[in-house]
């Protein structure tokens, strides 16, 4: 019997496609924090972009704490998912370049208000939902419930649908009686 010789773990060695550069420990664990001082944010072709040791591109922003703390710890990434640094603070900019990231950051985690709540119906492990928000009457579909709403903050819960779309209700005990009926079940 012939015995074939295992590649070694973790990939292909010596340039071939699909290869990651080999990166140390220290150049993995080091935090690069994002300042006005040496990071520039600007827009070009409606896409959001930064400017980082003399180098342009693309740039992506992801809340590290997205409930807990919304405007600070933010992670910018570039478009090969690679983070570039952390911005602190949205407070450390100033006027335009802060509302620049603060818009973005919007869009990103667009998630209505919902006002109130007209009908839940489950079925099969599904829980669909007819809700009035800021912008009109909605419907989405939850798989799993109650692992569908998060607890964001003590009265404040983020509802994840099916598709990955965010709703959120800024204060439980603000909703009217029969929305509050409607949604206890699963607090």
């Amino acid at each position: 019997m012939e015995h074939r010789k295992r590649p070694p773990r973790g990939g292909a060695r010596g340039g071939e496609r699909g290869e990651r550069p080999e990166r140390s420990l220290k150049d993995i664990s080091v935090t690069v924090w994002l300042t006005p001082e040496n990071a520039a944010f600007f827009t070009k072709n409606g896409f959001l972009y930064i400017k980082y040791q003399e180098k342009e591109q693309r740039a992506f922003l992801c809340r590290q704490f997205p409930f807990e703390m919304q405007w600070e710890f933010i992670s910018v990434m570039n478009d090969e998912q690679q983070e570039i640094g952390i911005i602190r603070s949205l407070d450390l900019f100033e006027g335009e370049t802060r509302e620049l990231l603060r818009l973005e950051l919007e869009r990103r985690y667009y998630a209505p208000v919902i006002k109130s709540i007209g009908q839940v119906k489950e079925r099969y492990g599904f829980s669909y939902w007819k809700v009035t928000t800021e912008e009109g009457e909605l419907s989405f579909t939850l798989h799993d419930t109650f692992r569908s709403i998060i607890h964001a903050e003590e009265k404040r819960l983020v509802i994840l649908d099916v598709d990955g779309n965010r709703f959120e209700i800024p204060n439980v005990d603000a909703l009217d009686r029969k929305s509050y009926k409607k949604i206890e079940l699963y607090l």
